[in-house]
């Protein structure tokens, strides 16, 4: 099942930071990717732990299916010290809130810069937070 790096991290009590630094780690992200840092090393979308979507935009942004490499991603997670961990998962309601506001805020400054410079390769660090935002939102039952 592929999975946005905030879909992750939930799983596991980790931030979607944390899971993309894990991802670097075991060399699924590229840090030096000529199109934008942390899309996937062809080899990651090649064994199907990298996928890419549209978005409502247009805009490509990439989910994960760590099935392959779960061994590996959870001797990073029991790596972590203890108390992040326990942290992260007693987290109250409203962090929800503040880390939503957290990332508009930073989208507006990318945004901003891209507008101001001209480089439209700042657009796609927008639409990965796009998706991480309704990650976050709470979801209705139908």
């Amino acid at each position: 099942m592929f999975q946005t790096m905030t879909q992750i991290g939930k799983d596991y009590n980790i931030d979607a930071k944390t899971v993309g630094k894990f991802l670097y780690k075991l060399k699924i992200r590229d840090a030096n990717h000529t199109e934008q840092k942390g899309f996937p090393f062809e080899q990651a979308i090649t064994h199907g732990i990298a996928k890419a979507y549209e978005g409502r935009e247009g805009l490509l942004y990439y989910r994960y299916n760590i099935e392959s490499i779960k061994e590996e991603f959870e001797k990073l997670v029991t790596a972590l010290p203890e108390q992040t961990a326990s942290e992260q998962s007693n987290e109250p309601v409203h962090k929800v809130d503040e880390t939503i506001e957290n990332k508009l805020q930073l989208m507006l400054t990318t945004l901003n810069s891209a507008l101001q410079t001209g480089e439209t390769s700042k657009l796609y660090r927008l639409k990965a937070d796009i998706a991480d935002i309704y990650s976050l939102l709470p979801h209705k039952a139908s």
